[in-house]
């Protein structure tokens, strides 16, 4: 827009220094010409410079200048237009040229009054000049200062994504710990509760249970039995809670990195986990079991570098895969990362495959490509009451 405008502002003092200088049909012809020639290079020279366009852009500007500049170099009676140009050679940084084009704006004051052009058209071009020089110099200023800002904002975008990151990376990690605490105290009430409350009741059963041995006699025999069946139910429900409040305390997520934890001295390591907290208990973990056995598979038998895992939540069903496998850039070992022989060959693969079976799931595995267990299991309606 600041081009649009300095051009208009130097059209119209050129226009009227052409009418000071022609006058019949050649005034109209000059005007025309120049009016064309203003808006061909106001398409086609940029502010950013003659880098920025495509090349015949940039060398249809640089025929239409030096071109004008032939002209007044062959009629000096022309040289009225010299403002105009000069506007667009300091912008496409043509310095030699603009050189020439101060060579042509001495002569024709020099010269002028031998070509018929009078003072005052002269003084006119000549302050023109200087204006249109400065006009240039301002647009490439300030389109440098609007890079400037903008390039500021960018990076302020920049950085204030970049601090968002980290802010949402911190409360994840504080999100994180707080829940690692949860579950350590639950963990922690389940263990007091079961070596201390649940051994009192069992103290006490078997106080109950020798007293009942003792004394057969009525009605001491039948009220310890009721204080027998009271404690036998109190046990229960204490043994049910301490189960439910164990299986809330082991976090899938948790259990798996701790799991995955273990490859990542040897291997490149990738974890997926999209499941929510409802999951039931026995998919759990059978998943946690599993993946303990297709680790320490991977650990006993792998020459591979990159293990990747996924353990997806769909609409339908729950699904894992491991996958153990060579990258692109990466060698072969020449040996397992443990050799050791943990039980009969394949018992591990036979315990994973005992697991699936008892959560209903499908099971599939291939060693073509390293080693790639392939698990899905399909969600149950009254799943979520297993939780």
């Amino acid at each position: 827009m600041d081009q649009v405008i300095d051009k208009i502002i130097l059209y119209i003092c050129t226009i009227f220094a052409i009418i000071l200088s022609f006058g019949g049909k050649e005034q109209l012809l000059v005007i025309y010409l120049t009016l064309a020639f203003t808006a061909a290079l106001l398409w086609l020279v940029s502010t950013e410079g003659m880098n920025s366009r495509s090349s015949y852009r940039r060398y249809g500007a640089l025929v239409l200048l030096y071109g004008s500049l032939a002209v007044i170099l062959l009629w000096p009676e022309y040289y009225v237009i010299l403002p105009v140009v000069v506007y667009d050679l300091v912008l496409c940084r043509q310095w030699p040229a603009l050189g020439v084009s101060g060579i042509l704006l001495i002569r024709g004051a020099i010269d002028g009054g031998e070509l018929g052009i009078p003072d005052s058209v002269i003084w006119i071009v000549a302050v023109l000049f200087c204006l249109s020089v400065w006009l240039a110099f301002k647009s490439v200023r300030l389109t440098i200062q609007k890079k400037m800002i903008l390039k500021m904002r960018d990076d302020d975008e920049e950085q204030r994504q970049k601090l968002n990151r980290q802010n949402e990376e911190l409360m994840a990690a504080r999100d994180y710990e707080v829940m690692t605490a949860q579950l350590q105290e639950r963990n922690r009430i389940a263990r007091e509760i079961h070596d201390n409350v649940g051994h009192t009741l069992s103290r006490a059963l078997l106080q109950v249970g020798a007293l009942l041995a003792i004394h057969k006699e009525e009605p001491v025999h039948t009220e310890l039995s009721g204080i027998r069946e009271t404690l036998d139910s109190a046990m229960t429900s204490i043994r049910s809670s301490v189960h439910d409040l164990h299986d809330s305390s082991v976090n899938l997520e948790m259990s798996v990195r701790q799991i995955m934890e273990t490859l990542k001295e040897s291997f490149h390591v990738t974890v997926e986990i999209d499941v929510s907290e409802n999951i039931p208990r026995e998919i759990k973990y059978g998943f946690i079991g599993i993946l303990r056995e297709g680790v320490s598979n991977i650990m006993r038998h792998s020459l591979n570098d990159t293990v990747s895992l996924q353990i997806m939540e769909h609409p339908g069903f729950y699904q894992m895969i491991l996958h153990d496998y060579l990258s692109e850039e990466g060698r072969r070992k020449d040996r397992p990362v443990s050799g050791g022989t943990e039980g009969a060959p394949g018992i591990g693969l036979v315990n994973i495959e005992s697991r699936v079976r008892r959560m209903g799931g499908t099971l599939q595995i291939n060693e073509e490509l390293g080693f790639r267990l392939f698990v899905s299991v399909r969600k149950q309606e009254d799943s979520g009451n297993n939780t």
